[in-house]
């Protein structure tokens, strides 16, 4: 499914997509682009797990009339006239093409599954990304009141950058003894 169909589903539902946010370098307006996302996410999946049920509710009306037509032709095996052969034979066709269609309704809802697995999968990619978005707000500090505050958090990280790992010496140490120790024995 490309964005357009993404983009098709949502307006189906009267949800407009989100318009993509622009982030400035220096500005942490990128949580909020976070929240679209899961929104988007969300939205996404409520839509096709909407269209999912009403194809299986048509599935299932389809499915009742074969039935229904099933019923009909045992009545009708009943009658009098209906134990000449041919008429046997036609019926008999009839009942087999009944059951074919009755399979593949029965196929269908079964592959109409996948929806649920996805939603499934969609959820936990939720989750994992509010997870992220909380830790991103937190660490970012982007619960600050003006965008002067979040300005000078930002400087402030962009300066202080990552710190040097102290013990890289050491672990080196460790992994050269280790190799010398296996060349030698």
């Amino acid at each position: 499914m490309d964005q357009s169909e993404i983009d098709a589903l949502l307006k189906a539902a009267g949800t407009q997509p989100a318009p993509p946010v622009p982030s400035t370098p220096g500005s942490l307006g990128g949580h909020e682009v976070e929240g679209r996302v899961i929104s988007e996410i969300d939205a996404v999946t409520a839509v096709t797990e909407r269209e999912t049920n009403k194809v299986m509710d048509q599935l299932d009306l389809i499915s009742q009339l074969v039935n229904r037509q099933q019923a009909l032709i045992t009545e009708v095996m009943k009658q009098s006239g209906a134990q000449d052969p041919a008429v046997q034979e036609a019926i008999h066709q009839i009942l087999s093409a009944a059951k074919e269609i009755q399979d593949k309704v029965f196929g269908a809802m079964d592959l109409m599954q996948f929806q649920d697995i996805t939603r499934q999968k969609l959820e936990r990619i939720v989750f994992h990304l509010r997870q992220i978005h909380d830790y991103i707000v937190e660490l970012l500090g982007t619960g600050l009141k003006s965008e002067g505050e979040r300005a000078s958090i930002s400087r402030t990280i962009q300066n202080t950058g990552t710190t040097p790992d102290e013990k890289k010496a050491d672990a080196d140490a460790v992994v050269e003894e280790f190799l010398r120790s296996k060349n030698k024995g």
